[in-house]
Protein backbone atom coordinates (compact mmCIF):
# COMPACT_ATOMS: atom_id res chain seq x y z
CA UNK A 1 0.00 0.00 0.00
CA UNK A 2 1.15 3.07 -0.95
CA UNK A 3 2.15 5.73 1.94
CA UNK A 4 -0.18 8.51 2.35
CA UNK A 5 0.34 11.98 4.25
CA UNK A 6 -1.89 14.28 4.90
CA UNK A 7 -0.54 18.04 5.72
CA UNK A 8 -2.42 20.47 6.80
CA UNK A 9 -0.93 24.20 5.39
CA UNK A 10 0.59 24.82 2.10
CA UNK A 11 3.87 25.44 3.72
CA UNK A 12 4.21 21.52 5.30
CA UNK A 13 2.90 20.35 1.37
CA UNK A 14 5.88 22.12 -0.29
CA UNK A 15 8.10 20.52 2.47
CA UNK A 16 6.82 17.27 1.33
CA UNK A 17 6.75 17.82 -2.08
CA UNK A 18 10.43 19.25 -1.98
CA UNK A 19 10.95 15.87 0.05
CA UNK A 20 9.65 13.26 -2.46
CA UNK A 21 10.12 15.32 -5.33
CA UNK A 22 8.64 13.50 -8.39
CA UNK A 23 7.35 10.46 -6.20
CA UNK A 24 4.08 12.80 -4.74
CA UNK A 25 1.11 12.22 -5.97
CA UNK A 26 -1.44 14.47 -5.09
CA UNK A 27 -5.15 13.33 -4.25
CA UNK A 28 -7.91 14.83 -2.10
CA UNK A 29 -9.48 12.54 0.20
CA UNK A 30 -8.17 9.16 -0.35
CA UNK A 31 -9.55 4.99 0.36
CA UNK A 32 -6.40 2.96 0.82
CA UNK A 33 -8.73 0.58 0.84
CA UNK A 34 -10.07 1.04 -3.02
CA UNK A 35 -8.51 3.36 -4.84
CA UNK A 36 -5.60 2.46 -6.67
CA UNK A 37 -2.34 4.49 -6.30
CA UNK A 38 0.76 4.34 -8.59
CA UNK A 39 3.67 1.75 -7.61
CA UNK A 40 6.30 3.45 -5.96
CA UNK A 41 4.37 7.39 -5.36
CA UNK A 42 3.76 8.85 -1.90
CA UNK A 43 0.79 9.84 -1.59
CA UNK A 44 -0.17 13.56 -0.72
CA UNK A 45 -3.75 14.24 0.45
CA UNK A 46 -4.37 17.82 0.27
CA UNK A 47 -8.08 17.57 1.02
CA UNK A 48 -7.40 19.37 4.81
CA UNK A 49 -5.96 22.10 3.39
CA UNK A 50 -8.78 24.56 3.37
CA UNK A 51 -6.73 27.21 1.17
CA UNK A 52 -6.26 24.86 -1.57
CA UNK A 53 -9.87 23.58 -1.42
CA UNK A 54 -12.05 26.23 -2.65
CA UNK A 55 -13.34 28.67 -5.64
CA UNK A 56 -13.70 32.10 -5.31
CA UNK A 57 -15.68 33.85 -8.43
CA UNK A 58 -16.26 37.30 -8.58
CA UNK A 59 -17.07 39.67 -11.06
CA UNK A 60 -14.22 40.07 -12.78
CA UNK A 61 -12.13 37.38 -11.69
CA UNK A 62 -12.43 33.37 -10.83
CA UNK A 63 -10.01 32.14 -8.75
CA UNK A 64 -9.80 28.36 -7.98
CA UNK A 65 -7.45 26.21 -5.36
CA UNK A 66 -5.77 23.46 -7.10
CA UNK A 67 -6.66 20.91 -4.24
CA UNK A 68 -10.39 20.70 -5.84
CA UNK A 69 -11.12 17.30 -7.56
CA UNK A 70 -12.06 17.42 -10.73
CA UNK A 71 -15.74 16.10 -9.65
CA UNK A 72 -16.11 19.64 -7.60
CA UNK A 73 -14.55 21.31 -10.51
CA UNK A 74 -17.08 19.97 -12.75
CA UNK A 75 -19.88 20.73 -9.73
CA UNK A 76 -18.98 23.85 -8.21
CA UNK A 77 -16.50 27.00 -10.40
CA UNK A 78 -18.29 29.55 -12.44
CA UNK A 79 -17.63 32.26 -14.27
CA UNK A 80 -16.51 30.70 -16.90
CA UNK A 81 -19.83 29.74 -18.64
CA UNK A 82 -19.61 25.87 -18.04
CA UNK A 83 -15.68 25.37 -19.92
CA UNK A 84 -13.64 24.15 -16.72
CA UNK A 85 -16.77 22.28 -15.42
CA UNK A 86 -17.37 20.74 -19.22
CA UNK A 87 -13.44 19.73 -19.14
CA UNK A 88 -13.48 18.27 -16.02
CA UNK A 89 -16.12 16.41 -17.14
CA UNK A 90 -14.85 14.83 -20.10
CA UNK A 91 -10.92 14.15 -18.81
CA UNK A 92 -12.03 11.78 -15.66
CA UNK A 93 -14.77 8.97 -15.11
CA UNK A 94 -17.38 8.98 -12.38
CA UNK A 95 -15.46 6.54 -10.92
CA UNK A 96 -11.92 8.73 -10.70
CA UNK A 97 -13.06 12.59 -10.89
CA UNK A 98 -13.50 13.00 -7.14
CA UNK A 99 -10.57 11.86 -6.15
CA UNK A 100 -7.84 13.34 -9.34
CA UNK A 101 -6.66 16.88 -8.03
CA UNK A 102 -6.37 19.66 -10.02
CA UNK A 103 -2.74 19.91 -9.05
CA UNK A 104 -2.11 16.79 -9.94
CA UNK A 105 -3.78 17.25 -13.28
CA UNK A 106 -1.57 20.48 -13.50
CA UNK A 107 1.84 17.62 -14.02
CA UNK A 108 2.53 17.09 -17.96
CA UNK A 109 3.04 13.60 -17.32
CA UNK A 110 -0.77 13.28 -16.06
CA UNK A 111 -3.72 11.59 -18.02
CA UNK A 112 -5.70 14.74 -17.14
CA UNK A 113 -3.00 17.14 -18.18
CA UNK A 114 -5.68 18.60 -21.06
CA UNK A 115 -7.18 20.43 -18.42
CA UNK A 116 -4.64 23.42 -19.66
CA UNK A 117 -6.53 23.64 -23.05
CA UNK A 118 -9.30 25.65 -21.53
CA UNK A 119 -6.86 27.26 -19.06
CA UNK A 120 -4.94 28.95 -21.33
CA UNK A 121 -8.06 29.88 -23.67
CA UNK A 122 -9.10 31.90 -20.35
CA UNK A 123 -5.38 32.95 -20.16
CA UNK A 124 -5.04 31.72 -16.76
CA UNK A 125 -2.16 33.20 -14.12
CA UNK A 126 -0.45 30.20 -12.23
CA UNK A 127 0.12 30.97 -8.28
CA UNK A 128 3.05 28.61 -7.23
CA UNK A 129 4.58 28.52 -3.80
CA UNK A 130 7.76 26.39 -3.04
CA UNK A 131 10.04 26.64 -0.16
CA UNK A 132 12.11 29.52 -1.14
CA UNK A 133 8.34 31.52 -1.77
CA UNK A 134 6.05 32.44 -3.91
CA UNK A 135 5.19 33.42 -7.32
CA UNK A 136 2.37 33.79 -9.85
CA UNK A 137 3.19 33.23 -14.11
CA UNK A 138 0.85 33.00 -17.06
CA UNK A 139 -0.23 29.41 -17.77
CA UNK A 140 1.85 29.60 -20.88
CA UNK A 141 4.69 30.21 -19.05
CA UNK A 142 3.97 27.45 -16.45
CA UNK A 143 3.70 25.10 -19.63
CA UNK A 144 7.02 25.68 -20.24
CA UNK A 145 8.02 25.65 -16.78
CA UNK A 146 6.50 22.74 -15.93
CA UNK A 147 8.07 20.37 -19.12
CA UNK A 148 11.42 21.76 -17.93
CA UNK A 149 10.97 21.22 -14.12
CA UNK A 150 9.44 23.45 -11.45
CA UNK A 151 11.77 24.46 -8.69
CA UNK A 152 12.17 21.91 -5.77
CA UNK A 153 9.44 21.40 -3.78
CA UNK A 154 7.42 24.03 -6.71
CA UNK A 155 3.50 23.45 -6.67
CA UNK A 156 0.42 25.31 -8.29
CA UNK A 157 -1.45 26.29 -5.87
CA UNK A 158 -3.86 28.27 -7.31
CA UNK A 159 -5.51 29.34 -10.89
CA UNK A 160 -6.93 32.71 -11.56
CA UNK A 161 -8.61 34.31 -14.85
CA UNK A 162 -11.35 36.95 -15.60
CA UNK A 163 -14.72 35.66 -15.43
CA UNK A 164 -15.94 35.59 -19.00
CA UNK A 165 -18.87 37.42 -20.64
CA UNK A 166 -22.13 35.72 -19.71
CA UNK A 167 -23.14 36.34 -23.65
CA UNK A 168 -20.23 34.11 -24.79
CA UNK A 169 -20.01 30.88 -25.72
CA UNK A 170 -18.03 28.14 -24.95
CA UNK A 171 -16.56 24.89 -25.58
CA UNK A 172 -14.14 22.07 -25.27
CA UNK A 173 -13.72 18.48 -26.51
CA UNK A 174 -10.85 15.90 -26.41
CA UNK A 175 -9.91 12.56 -28.22
CA UNK A 176 -7.65 9.65 -26.93
CA UNK A 177 -5.39 7.81 -29.12
CA UNK A 178 -6.92 4.43 -29.45
CA UNK A 179 -3.90 1.94 -29.36
CA UNK A 180 -1.45 4.21 -27.13
CA UNK A 181 -0.54 7.23 -24.59
CA UNK A 182 -1.19 10.60 -25.74
CA UNK A 183 -4.45 13.28 -26.77
CA UNK A 184 -5.94 15.73 -28.58
CA UNK A 185 -7.65 18.69 -27.36
CA UNK A 186 -9.42 21.75 -28.34
CA UNK A 187 -11.51 24.68 -26.38
CA UNK A 188 -12.81 27.73 -28.19
CA UNK A 189 -15.20 30.78 -27.28
CA UNK A 190 -17.11 33.74 -28.95
CA UNK A 191 -20.08 35.40 -29.14
CA UNK A 192 -22.60 34.46 -31.82
CA UNK A 193 -25.10 37.37 -33.06
CA UNK A 194 -27.85 36.62 -35.93
CA UNK A 195 -26.02 33.78 -36.52
CA UNK A 196 -22.56 35.58 -37.14
CA UNK A 197 -19.46 34.32 -35.56
CA UNK A 198 -17.60 36.98 -33.93
CA UNK A 199 -14.09 37.37 -32.10
CA UNK A 200 -13.79 33.37 -32.08
CA UNK A 201 -10.76 31.87 -30.35
CA UNK A 202 -9.84 28.52 -30.65
CA UNK A 203 -7.31 26.56 -28.78
CA UNK A 204 -5.66 23.32 -29.95
CA UNK A 205 -3.54 21.07 -27.77
CA UNK A 206 -1.33 17.95 -30.03
CA UNK A 207 0.11 14.70 -29.67
CA UNK A 208 3.31 16.77 -30.31
CA UNK A 209 2.38 20.05 -28.59
CA UNK A 210 1.05 22.14 -25.84
CA UNK A 211 -1.72 24.31 -26.12
CA UNK A 212 -1.54 27.11 -28.97
CA UNK A 213 -4.25 29.08 -30.30
CA UNK A 214 -4.92 27.97 -34.22
CA UNK A 215 -5.12 31.90 -35.18
CA UNK A 216 -5.78 31.14 -38.84
CA UNK A 217 -8.62 29.37 -37.67
CA UNK A 218 -10.14 31.72 -36.36
CA UNK A 219 -9.81 34.34 -38.97
CA UNK A 220 -11.47 31.80 -41.23
CA UNK A 221 -14.61 31.92 -39.32
CA UNK A 222 -14.36 35.12 -37.70
CA UNK A 223 -17.62 37.28 -38.90
CA UNK A 224 -19.27 35.01 -41.37
CA UNK A 225 -22.12 32.72 -40.55
CA UNK A 226 -22.33 29.31 -37.87
CA UNK A 227 -22.10 26.74 -40.55
CA UNK A 228 -20.97 23.33 -41.18
CA UNK A 229 -18.87 24.53 -44.05
CA UNK A 230 -16.95 26.64 -41.75
CA UNK A 231 -16.54 24.37 -39.81
CA UNK A 232 -15.11 21.85 -41.55
CA UNK A 233 -12.92 24.67 -42.97
CA UNK A 234 -12.21 25.16 -40.07
CA UNK A 235 -11.01 21.98 -39.08
CA UNK A 236 -8.50 21.76 -41.53
CA UNK A 237 -6.52 25.21 -41.16
CA UNK A 238 -6.84 24.35 -37.48
CA UNK A 239 -5.00 20.77 -38.29
CA UNK A 240 -2.47 22.23 -40.88
CA UNK A 241 -1.36 25.02 -38.49
CA UNK A 242 -0.95 22.81 -35.00
CA UNK A 243 1.40 20.47 -37.85
CA UNK A 244 3.45 22.42 -39.33
CA UNK A 245 3.98 24.59 -35.86
CA UNK A 246 5.16 20.98 -34.83
CA UNK A 247 6.72 19.29 -38.36
CA UNK A 248 4.70 16.65 -38.18
CA UNK A 249 3.12 15.15 -41.44
CA UNK A 250 1.25 12.80 -39.10
CA UNK A 251 -2.19 11.58 -41.12
CA UNK A 252 -3.69 10.20 -37.81
CA UNK A 253 -2.63 13.18 -35.65
CA UNK A 254 -4.16 15.46 -38.26
CA UNK A 255 -7.87 12.98 -38.02
CA UNK A 256 -8.06 13.95 -34.10
CA UNK A 257 -7.64 17.36 -34.57
CA UNK A 258 -10.17 17.86 -37.01
CA UNK A 259 -12.27 15.66 -34.16
CA UNK A 260 -11.25 17.94 -31.83
CA UNK A 261 -11.98 21.23 -33.16
CA UNK A 262 -14.97 20.17 -35.02
CA UNK A 263 -16.89 18.98 -32.10
CA UNK A 264 -15.66 21.89 -30.21
CA UNK A 265 -17.21 24.40 -32.50
CA UNK A 266 -20.40 22.13 -33.55
CA UNK A 267 -21.13 22.20 -29.30
CA UNK A 268 -21.02 26.16 -29.61
CA UNK A 269 -22.76 26.67 -32.80
CA UNK A 270 -24.98 24.54 -31.88
CA UNK A 271 -28.87 25.85 -32.68
CA UNK A 272 -27.38 28.86 -34.56
CA UNK A 273 -26.62 26.53 -38.05
CA UNK A 274 -29.50 26.91 -40.42
CA UNK A 275 -31.28 23.77 -40.69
Amino acid sequence: MAPIQSPKTIAELVKLAAKHGKRAYFVSGVDPGSDRIPAGRTVLDVGGISALNEAEVSKDKVVIGTGLNLGRLAREVGGENGLIRQAASLLANPLVRNRITLMESLDPESPYFDITTPLVLVDSKVRLQSPAGKRTISIRDYLDAATQGLKKGEIPTHIEFRSLPSDERVGFFRVARTSAKGSVSAAARMKIAKNICKNPEIVVSSLSLAPLRTKLAEKEIDGKPASEDGIKRATSIAASEILELSDSRNTYERSLIEIAVGRTLRSIMEGSIPA
